[in-house]
């Protein structure tokens, strides 16, 4: 009973991706233990209290994992909403001016007789123009500006949650070491 138990416990931890390459002998050393029949009431104690220091050492590290990838996500969020924020007052320059654009195009199409029409039309083309350049080139410069500064925060976040993946694989790696040399000890006494 209690080496199935163990036995369930190591396929849910490498399940939990918790088990960090290389490959430390803890699981290959464990199943053989295990499997040989070679436990005696001894040994089988020192195994659990190797698992009972061990696990709750990789629990702690998922843990601290799980909250680092949080703050990560958090503060892109964060940055992400504030640069978004902070960009509205230059997208209700651009809409006023091209509401205003519109608004003169309307009373050219509001007007019936023809040559009011056209003139309409072609005095718009000589006093919007430079709007719809300025329009344009704002635009673009703010487009360019929020891609920017958004591909530094994707940049920023990548990094946050790398740096959060290695410390949680080197510490992993190091637990499963220290639980496989227990357990190497155990097996020897």
């Amino acid at each position: 009973m209690v080496i199935s138990a163990m036995k369930t416990a190591i396929i849910l931890l490498l399940a939990l991706k918790a088990y960090a390459e290389p490959t430390p002998r803890t699981l290959n050393s464990l199943c053989s233990y295990l499997d040989d029949g070679n436990e005696t009431v001894s040994n089988l104690g020192k195994t659990k209290k190797c698992f009972a220091r061990y696990l709750p050492e990789l629990e702690s590290e998922g843990a601290t994992w799980s909250q680092g990838y949080s703050a990560c996500q958090k503060d892109t969020t964060s940055e992400r909403q504030s640069l978004l924020t902070n960009a509205t007052g230059a997208q209700e320059e651009i809409r006023a001016a091209a509401l205003d654009m519109s608004s003169f195009i309307d009373q050219c199409l509001a007007l019936t007789e023809s040559l009011d029409f056209f003139n309409c039309f072609a005095k718009m083309a000589k006093l919007q123009l430079a709007n719809v350049y300025s329009i344009s080139f704002n635009a673009t410069e703010q487009a360019l500006i929020l891609n920017k500064k958004l591909s530094r925060i994707e940049l920023e976040h990548y990094r946050c949650t790398n740096q959060t993946e290695q410390k949680y694989v080197k510490g992993t790696d190091k637990i499963f070491r220290s639980l496989d040399q227990c357990l190497q000890q155990s097996d020897t006494l």
